[in-house]
């Protein structure tokens, strides 16, 4: 089957932050774990966040499966790279480092669409690249969501610490602060789970 490989390595490669975070092995979430994850969050935030809008003229529904689609095959490139950690841009220029990620993801990109048919290619390539969209902003949304969720939880396990724990929470905030004017839901759920803090 075309792509088994990727989806293979996708179910076994683990999340190199929790690796470098000292999470035992064993209980690492893997890209496909994240991934459904991010699916799942991505698919209940736009139900929230549509029947919000329907107050609101000024802002369209949200394309659910377009954006749950972006959340399924976020990470599907890093089959292909491995899920570098992203710890490195604390090594070199960031401007470098972006660059650098940026290229081998294009070429991660490239490798797995000229495995496919033509047609089929074409399509994924286009979700691949269409970052514009309010479906794509959403399941980054839930990206960070997800990182903040499991932060926690190896928190309360104690397998990292709370000092640990709060530096993936502040990142994630940081993210997050552009999309809480878009998403009508986004800063209630936040408090509601504690995620905010003093930060914002």
């Amino acid at each position: 089957m075309v792509l088994m490989k990727n989806i293979e390595l996708m179910k076994s490669l683990l999340r190199t932050g929790w690796v470098r975070a000292g999470v035992p092995k064993c209980d690492i979430e893997s890209l496909a774990d994240h991934s459904w994850a991010v699916s799942v969050f991505t698919y209940f935030f736009c139900l929230e966040e549509n029947s919000l809008r329907m107050n609101q003229e000024s802002l369209p529904p949200l394309n659910t499966e377009k954006a749950v689609l972006h959340a399924l095959f976020h990470d599907f490139p890093e089959s292909e790279y491995m899920d570098i950690d992203k710890s490195i841009y604390n090594l070199a220029d960031t401007n470098e480092i972006f660059k650098f990620f940026q290229t081998i993801e294009e070429g991660a990109v490239t490798r797995i669409i000229n495995q496919l048919d033509t047609e089929i290619g074409a399509t994924l390539l286009e979700l691949l690249g269409d970052h514009d969209t309010a479906e794509f902003r959403i399941a980054r949304v839930a990206d960070h969501i997800d990182v903040m969720s499991q932060a926690s939880l190896y928190s309360e396990k104690k397998w990292i610490t709370l000092e640990h724990a709060e530096s993936f929470r502040t990142y994630a905030i940081n993210q997050l602060e552009e999309y809480l004017t878009e998403f009508l839901f986004l800063k209630p759920y936040l408090e509601g789970k504690g995620f905010l803090g003093e930060k914002i």
